[in-house]
């Protein structure tokens, strides 16, 4: 199916909307998360290799999808796409017609090349269809992956835009929640939430910078188990619980005290 771009909204200067947007998705069933990805948002997995030593590395689950990787590159230029480096960052072209055209695109309509997005696929990109193999040149087709959680070794799952990642890199972003959590559980400091504190951090950044901050969003999941118990009272968190999943076969899992969880509550 595919919106005619007569009937794509329009943006405040009356041109056809072309933004669509990247997406990483997980989902958590028991012990088992699922992740499905396009574009440059990303997935962080925070390991402790050793329950001995405090150190949690960073683990990339996702790859950004960029143009210039080889096979992205591959396939866009296979559906008569093509990416071309602007300032230094690799770009997929809008093959538009020139805004001065009026009418139905022929073969004698001038068509202007505009090295246009950064991302190989995306979510909602139409400009990208391609009348001739019925294809989007930027692909809305997800990588997915499977991964097994171990909550005595895995700490922290983080979702991020890529205003987020531009600025802090991933084992930044886990030593960041490490000691922001330490911080508020052990000696009493204010509570804000690991994504809040993230996305302050980022943009704190962009400002050090003189830069217009990209989009900078942040989902954390901790999944450490409590060191000490109390109230979770604030508007930000949510508790869970991934001992008490259907389908978490570990046989520990009956002495997991609840975990605690940075994401946004749940409204039911």
């Amino acid at each position: 199916w595919f919106l005619p771009a007569a009937e794509w909204p329009k943006t405040m200067t009356g041109l056809p909307s072309t933004s669509g947007t990247t997406a990483s998705v997980v989902i958590i069933r028991g012990s088992k998360m699922y992740v499905a990805h396009v574009g440059d948002s990303g997935v962080v997995l925070g390991v402790q290799d050793d329950p001995k030593d405090d150190f949690v590395r960073a683990v990339e689950v996702t790859q950004d999808h960029k143009p210039e990787l080889p096979k992205e590159r591959e396939r866009i230029e296979g559906l008569g796409g093509s990416v071309i480096n602007k300032s230094g960052v690799n770009r997929v072209v809008w093959k538009r017609p020139r805004l001065s055209h009026n009418g139905p695109v022929r073969r004698s309509t001038v068509i202007d090349q505009i090295p246009f997005l950064a991302v190989a696929r995306a979510l909602g990109d139409l400009w990208s269809y391609d009348f001739y193999s019925g294809e989007f040149v930027v692909s809305p087709e997800p990588d997915t992956s499977v991964h097994t959680i171990d909550p005595q070794k895995h700490k922290y799952i983080i979702l991020g835009s890529d205003g987020l990642w531009n600025m802090i890199p991933p084992q930044d972003a886990i030593s960041m929640c490490q000691d922001h959590e330490e911080k508020k559980y052990f000696m009493g400091e204010a509570r804000q939430s690991c994504a809040r504190m993230l996305v302050g951090r980022a943009l704190g950044r962009w400002r050090q910078r003189m830069l217009r901050a990209d989009n900078t969003s942040a989902i954390v999941i901790c999944i450490a188990p409590l060191r000490e118990r109390g109230r979770w009272d604030g508007d930000e968190e949510l508790v869970l619980n991934l001992a008490e999943g259907p389908s978490y076969s570990s046989p520990d899992s009956s002495s997991l005290p609840p975990s605690r969880c940075c994401t946004p509550p749940l409204k039911v």
